[in-house]
């Protein structure tokens, strides 16, 4: 059990180790700097690998053996590289130290092997990574001081002594301070030098991580999440971005490259938050290991050149010994008659078969070399079979309810392992939806979300991954669909870039629905496409941006291959723009869109009957929340204009809102001042509505607010105004609230195709997003039953 120490900053520490590739040259080595400099944490610990190469190296020098004349040219030549390295990292005067100090301890390499401590050897590579990051910090104005991990990282039989490595290291920590620390390495209970064996700084990370109980530990690598499928090898891995803690204990048990289970064992049961993330892209939120219950993932992953090892039911000795003795994967598989079959690494037997023995253990070796295969499920009750039928080849299958593993004589191909990848992890696809706007339309979407996510349940995963307003966000999966009040209320201030990098990490498809009226949200759907996201907007500022940018963002979706539905941009729930669509597709051709498109000015014309003021009409329907806060916006008709302008893109037109005739409602000049100012002159209104009313009357016809879109044969004419229709005419007929939407074309000529309904409220806006996202789903399930990626 760690014991708490007198350091009372540690509660905020975070905790970053660094690979060998991340530190593999200058460049490197700033660009690390540059991610550290970013950080605003107060307590900052570092954990560092050898340089590149640099331990194969030292590997090499320890094999020439008695060899003297091998070891020095191979000496000299790593003290050429390292010297380089500092040189190119540091300036002159810097540098000069650090390379001064590198050759005292080359020099003491020969010494060193002579007195058997191979490990002072090895830890080389460390001590210089450390000497030299806490330089390059220092040299950027950052107090930072090296480390090295022996000098207070004690071990005992392969496990931590927390109470003896929390006391030396409370003794060395300094205030407002980046420690750089030496992973790898560490000393036994004798005081010797010993290494951590495979992956060993990802397990010092976690060590000095529980020993100054850190919020974070981070594991910077060159791969930016866990993935389902080893990508260098399988084009369409996912990558995930939230692994649970049991899953991810079992992928390191399966011998994961990106995890390792002493990594793993030295956070279990703390509050410390695991990420993974890489150092080539920053940006990128990466992957967290989450102690909390999370949605399992699927996963295949491959461990070659794997041998077996049988012994008898009434052993007393585990698999995870055996593996901690060794410092590799040991793989206990499901029993199989009386005798229990271990999976290890070829390498690894005979040192196995010693160790057991001297403890008493009879094993039996298969000597045979296995390549294996193994599928880590998401659904204990999944099957195999269309999986089996690809793997005809294997020699031995091994069950659980988590997980089945395959044995081969020879590895897998590529193409076999992305046949085998689709069948087992890509069986079940998911979308991950990011809504934006919690407003009255954005909660009824929500509300309505579980029914559809329980219909498209059998086919496609549709995952809550984001809900954010213009205050806050909750950017995570698998957002309880049922509580995304709390959990957006829990939510924190976001920033664009924030978001974007979320989005782009995000596995496989996603669509963002943006709920929201603002314009300048619209103006990212660019960054957001790029991000690789579908779009579903009931914002109708996207659509209505000047040309230019409106031009960007279908160019972005041509790019990136993504879509754009905005169905209830015009008309709410009313299919006026997929009707467009069909006809156009099907080779019609549009002569006119004419109709009334506000609900607000279809009750208000509907209802006005001359028997007292407009604006009495006007009050009441402001106070029955048919308006927006200042009514003089609907009557205004720009919201009209828009609308129009929706359809006229729609249909490929090259027009801008100012080219839309506009005939207000509203009197000129009306709308200037505050509404006080308006009620005050408001019978400047009335007036001039009794006097159309009138008209109307006396004509036999009545008042619609119409908006119309002519294809002439030169150019198109656009034109939103009050207008007297005939009792006979299609806008005429309507009910308050109303919209209608009058299709003339090739094929509806001398009889216009008419579509008429509620043209706003929340209900019928949210399903009709709804109706936009059974459309993206129903073509993903359509794609996936074709032979092409998704991804």
């Amino acid at each position: 059990m760690l014991v708490q120490t007198k350091v009372q900053h540690r509660a905020a520490a975070q905790v970053h180790k660094f690979g060998g590739s991340s530190l593999a040259n200058a460049a490197r080595f700033a660009a690390v700097a540059d991610i550290i400099s970013a950080q605003h944490q107060s307590s900052l610990w570092l954990v560092v690998s050898a340089p590149g190469d640099t331990t194969d190296a030292l590997l090499h020098i320890i094999a020439c053996g008695d060899d003297s004349n091998a070891r020095d040219r191979a000496l000299s030549a790593l003290q050429l590289q390292l010297s380089e390295l500092v040189q190119q990292t540091l300036p002159a005067a810097p540098a000069q130290g650090v390379c001064l100090q590198l050759q005292q301890w080359l020099a003491a390499v020969p010494d060193w092997l002579a007195q058997q401590h191979v490990n002072d050897v090895l830890a080389l590579g460390e001590r210089l990574s450390a000497l030299l990051l806490s330089e390059v910090l220092q040299q950027r104005g950052i107090n930072a001081v090296a480390l090295d991990a022996r000098d207070f990282l004690r071990l005992k039989q392969h496990q931590p002594d927390w109470q003896q490595s929390a006391a030396l290291l409370a003794e060395l920590t300094l205030p407002d301070t980046v420690h750089v620390v030496t992973g790898y390495i560490a000393r036994d209970e004798k005081g010797r030098s010993i290494t951590l064996g495979r992956n060993g700084s990802d397990y010092s990370a976690t060590l000095v991580g529980a020993l100054l109980n850190a919020a974070e530990v981070t594991i910077w690598t060159d791969v930016k999440a866990i993935y389902s499928a080893d990508p260098r090898k399988v084009a369409a891995a996912l990558p995930y971005q939230q692994v649970s803690w049991p899953q991810a204990c079992q992928l390191a048990q399966l011998g994961n490259p990106v995890l390792h289970a002493r990594t793993l064992s030295a956070l279990s049961g703390r509050d410390t938050t695991l990420l993974v993330r890489s150092s080539y892209q920053p940006d990128q939120a990466g992957c967290k290991v989450v102690q909390h219950e999370a949605n399992a993932q699927n996963f295949i992953t491959e461990l070659a050149d794997v041998t077996l090892l049988t012994l008898h039911q009434d052993n007393q000795v585990s698999a995870a010994a055996l593996a901690l003795e060794l410092q590799q994967p040991v793989i206990a598989l499901p029993q199989q008659g009386d005798n229990h079959n271990w999976l290890l690494p070829t390498v690894c037997a005979e040192q196995a078969l010693a160790w057991l023995a001297a403890k008493n253990v009879h094993a039996v070796w298969d000597t045979r070399r296995y390549h294996a295969l193994a599928w880590l499920k998401a659904d204990t009750k999944a099957s195999a079979e269309s999986a089996d039928q690809l793997l005809t080849a294997a020699l031995h299958r091994y069950e659980t309810a988590q997980q089945i593993i395959w044995l081969f004589a020879e590895p897998l191909s590529a193409d076999l392992l992305q046949q085998v990848h689709q069948q087992l992890v890509q069986m079940q696809q998911q979308l991950h939806l990011v809504v934006a706007g919690s407003g009255n339309v954005g909660s009824e979407f929500l509300r309505m979300l579980a029914a559809q996510q329980q219909r498209f349940q059998p086919k496609l995963q549709i995952q809550l991954s984001g809900v954010l307003n213009s205050r806050r966000a909750v950017l995570q999966q698998d957002i309880s669909i049922s509580n995304w009040q709390q959990a957006l209320a829990a939510g924190q201030p976001w920033q664009l870039t924030e978001l974007t990098a979320y989005l782009a990490a995000l596995p496989g498809r996603k669509v963002l629905i943006d709920n929201t009226p603002s314009a300048e949200f619209s103006r990212n759907y660019p960054q957001f496409i790029a991000a690789g996201c579908d779009l579903i907007s009931a914002n109708k500022q996207g659509v209505t941006l000047p040309g230019a940018e409106y031009q960007q963002i279908k160019q972005a979706l041509a790019q990136h291959q993504r879509q754009w539905l905005s169905n209830t941009t015009c008309g709410a729930g009313i299919p006026v723009q997929r009707t467009l669509q069909e006809l156009l597709s099907a080779g019609d051709s549009i002569k006119q869109v004419s109709g009334i498109f506000s609900g607000t000015l279809s009750w208000l014309l509907c209802k006005y009957d001359g028997s007292k003021p407009f604006s009495d009409f006007v009050l009441e329907a402001q106070q029955g929340g048919l308006t927006e806060p200042d009514p003089r916006d609907d009557l205004s008709g720009k919201d009209v204009q828009r609308k129009l302008l929706v359809l006229a893109r729609e249909l490929a037109l090259n027009l801008e809102l100012e080219q839309i005739a506009l005939q207000p409602l509203l009197p000129a000049g009306l709308e200037q001042g505050s509404w006080q100012d308006f009620w005050a002159l408001r019978e400047q209104l009335d007036n001039a509505m009794a006097q159309l009313y009138a008209k109307a009357q006396a004509e036999g016809k009545v008042l619609r607010y119409v908006a119309s879109l002519t294809l002439a044969e030169d150019k198109p004419v656009a034109k939103v105004a009050v207008e007297a229709v005939s009792a006979q005419h299609a806008l005429a007929a309507i009910a308050p609230c109303d919209n209608v939407f009058v299709i003339e074309s090739a094929w509806y000529d001398t009889n216009p195709l008419v579509l008429k309904g509620p043209g706003a409220g929340k209900v019928v806006t949210a399903g009709g997003l709804h109706a936009d996202l059974a459309q993206l789903i129903n073509q993903l399930i359509g794609l996936a039953a074709a032979p092409v990626s998704l991804t």
